[in-house]
C-alpha cells in the first residue's frame, strides 16, 4: 500500500509525496518510487479523496512497469548460477561448463548494467567470440552457442525476476564454422590395437574398455559409468543408462543421465567382451580384498584402487602412451565411436539400425553427423542396382 505524507514545497503550497514499494533488489534491499503530488481540490475532503485516487493510479502504474535496476552483468549472472545451484535442477556438467565461461564474458559484458545492454551488444559479443576479437582463441559454432546460451539464461532470469522489461538475446547469431575433418580408426588400425593389448598383457579393465569402445562405439562416459548389474550375462547384453563426468576437483567424477533419452539403451556384448568379463570381476575382488577397509563400493567395472570410478581421463592418457610405445596410430577415443558408424554405414546397415546402436535420439542426427560417409553409401547403391541391370541386359542379349 502507497504512503503518503503531507508536506509544504518551496512555494509554500500544500504538495503530498506518494511513496510504493517496488518489491526487492537482488540483494534483498526494497526498491521504492515516489511522486510529489499537488491536488486541484480545495475542500480537506476532496483533496484527501483526489489524494488517495492518485495514490492508486501511481501504484497501478509502478506495478506494470519492471523498476530498472543498477545490476551489473556479473553480479546477475552469479546470482542465477547460485540460484540454480540452489535449484538443484541444471545438470551439473551444465553448471560447470557455465561457470567455466564467466572469465570470457566477464571481460565483456561484465562491468556493463544490463538494462545498458542491448541486442547490438551481445550480437557484437558473440562475434568477438568467433573472430577472438577479444584477444583469444577464436570459438567454433558450437561453443559460441554455449556462451549465448549463458548469457540469455542470465538475462531470462533477470526478466522473471522484473529487473528488465525483456532480454536482448532475442534473434542472435552465431557465425558457421568449418567442422574439423573426422580421422575414424580404420579396421586394420583396430585390429592391431586389439592384438597388442593382448601381446602386451594389457590391464584388462584397459583391455575391456577399449574392446566397449571398438565393438559398440560407446562414448567414453557411457562405458565408465557401466555398473556390474547393467551386465546380463545370460543375454550376452549391457544396459547403458547412465554417464560419467569429471570436470574439475571441486566436482570430482560425477554421473548424469546419458546425453539424450535415446542414448539409453541395451546393446548385445560379442562373445571377446564376456568371456573377459569373470576375469575382471575376479581381478577386482582380489583388490577389494587387499584393500580392506579402505575400499569404496559403487559397483563399477572400472575403478581406481580403493574402488572409487575412474576419472575420464584415465583411458585416454594410458591408451596414447601405449600407442607411442607401441608405434600405433594413436586419434584419440571418440574416433572409435566415428569408425564404428563408419563401417556400418559401408556394410550397408540401415541408418535407424545405426542411430540406435550409438544412442542418436534421432536417425536425422547420425544423418547430419556422418553426410560425407552417407553419401558414398548412397552412391555404391546406385552402382550397385546400376551394374544388376547392365548384368541382366547383357544375358539378355547373348
Amino acid at each position: 500500500m502507497a504512503q503518503i505524507t503531507k508536506k509544504t514545497n518551496k512555494k509554500g503550497e500544500t504538495v503530498f509525496r506518494i511513496r510504493v514499494s517496488c518489491g526487492y533488489d537482488y540483494k534483498g534491499r526494497q526498491r521504492t518510487k515516489s511522486m510529489t503530488y499537488k491536488p486541484k481540490a480545495k475542500s480537506p475532503k476532496q483533496i484527501e479523496k483526489e489524494v488517495q485516487k492518485q495514490a492508486i493510479l501511481f501504484e497501478q502504474q509502478c506495478s506494470e512497469q519492471p523498476l530498472q535496476q543498477k545490476i551489473k552483468f556479473a553480479d546477475l549472472a552469479d546470482e542465477w548460477l547460485a540460484y540454480e545451484t540452489e535449484k538443484g535442477k541444471l545438470k551439473i556438467g551444465s553448471l560447470e561448463v557455465y561457470k567455466g565461461l564467466r572469465e570470457r564474458t566477464y571481460n565483456y559484458l561484465g562491468h556493463m548494467y544490463i538494462e545498458n545492454i542491448t541486442r547490438k551488444v551481445v550480437q557484437k559479443f558473440i562475434f568477438a567470440l568467433a573472430k577472438g576479437a577479444d584477444g583469444k582463441k577464436p570459438l567454433k559454432q558450437k561453443t559460441q552457442k554455449n556462451y549465448l546460451a549463458f548469457v540469455s539464461n542470465a538475462f531470462t532470469y533477470a526478466v522473471k525476476n522484473e529487473y528488465i522489461k525483456e532480454s536482448p538475446c532475442k534473434a542472435i547469431e552465431v557465425t558457421e564454422t568449418e567442422s574439423e575433418e573426422r580421422d575414424p580408426y580404420t579396421l586394420d588400425e583396430e585390429v592391431a590395437l586389439l592384438k597388442k593389448l593382448n601381446e602386451k598383457g594389457a590391464p584388462t579393465h584397459y583391455k575391456v574398455f577399449f574392446m566397449l569402445l571398438i565393438h559398440l562405439g560407446m562414448r567414453k562416459g557411457e562405458a565408465l559409468a557401466i555398473e556390474w548389474k547393467d551386465i546380463d550375462f545370460s543375454a550376452k547384453s549391457v544396459f547403458i543408462r547412465r554417464n560419467s563426468q569429471y570436470r574439475n576437483s571441486s566436482t570430482g567424477v560425477y554421473t548424469t543421465l546419458p546425453k539424450t533419452k535415446g542414448s539409453i539403451r541395451c546393446l548385445k556384448l560379442p562373445d571377446e567382451i564376456i568371456d573377459l568379463l569373470p576375469k575382471l570381476k575376479a581381478e577386482q575382488e582380489e583388490l577389494k580384498r587387499n584393500v580392506g577397509d579402505n575400499w569404496v563400493e559403487y559397483d563399477r567395472l572400472f575403478t581406481t584402487w580403493n574402488g572409487e570410478p575412474m576419472r575420464p581421463n584415465r583411458p585416454y592418457t594410458w591408451l596414447q602412451k601405449f600407442c607411442e610405445r607401441e608405434d600405433l596410430p594413436f586419434k584419440g577415443l571418440h574416433n572409435f565411436r566415428h569408425a564404428l558408424v563408419t563401417n556400418l554405414v559401408h556394410e550397408r546397415t540401415d541408418i535407424a539400425t545405426v542411430s540406435s546402436i550409438v544412442g542418436h535420439s534421432n536417425p536425422n542426427i547420425t544423418l547430419g553427423i556422418y553426410t560425407h560417409e552417407i553419401k558414398e553409401a548412397i552412391a555404391r547403391g546406385c552402382d550397385t542396382i546400376s551394374n544388376l541391370l547392365k548384368e541382366r541386359m547383357e544375358k539378355s542379349a547373348s
